[in-house]
This record gives C-alpha cells, sequence and structure tokens, in this order.
C-alpha cells in the first residue's frame, strides 16, 4: 500500500516447503523498489513475535522495531501482538 509517500507492506507470505531459498528476499527486494519509485521515505510492516524466519529477513534488510501493536493477530488462543518494523528508504 502506497500513500502520502509511505509504503506499507500488508503481507509477504512464502510456503513453508519453498523457504530457506531466497524466496522471501526476492519479493521483499521487489517491494522495496516499488516503494522507492513511487517516492515512499518510509517502508511499514507487522510481524508476529512468533515469526522468528520473517524477522530475522526483515532485521537483515535493515528494518528496525519502532512499535507493538497488542492484539493485533488472531491467534489460537486469542490475540496475538505485532511487531512494528520500518525501513528507511
Amino acid at each position: 500500500m502506497l500513500a502520502a509517500g509511505e509504503a506499507h507492506l500488508l503481507n509477504l507470505s512464502v510456503a513453508a516447503h519453498a523457504q530457506r531459498r531466497g524466496h522471501g528476499r526476492s519479493l521483499l527486494n521487489d517491494v522495496v523498489g516499488v516503494a522507492r519509485e513511487s517516492d515512499a521515505k518510509v517502508l511499514f510492516l507487522e510481524v508476529r513475535p512468533t515469526n522468528t524466519v520473517g524477522q530475522r529477513l526483515y532485521t537483515r534488510y535493515g528494518f528496525r522495531q519502532i512499535g507493538v501493536r497488542r492484539g493485533y493477530y488472531p491467534a489460537r488462543r486469542g490475540r496475538e501482538d505485532a511487531l512494528v518494523l520500518a525501513l528507511d528508504l
């Protein structure tokens, strides 16, 4: 999603059997490229605290945590928080 000089990545998924082959990084490269071409200054996303694979990808890419959204995701037992990450473009 692009608006007002910002980009927000709503969903990036790689099937479990295809993970750890560079597909996530490739998709993220494409998203960052589109955001930059659209003159976005920052890219935001949310990730589950339990999604350590996603967190590792985003951290290695240069994202930093800027906040927490309490009860953001539905979970098996209630709700799960979201870590809010940002990447300066």
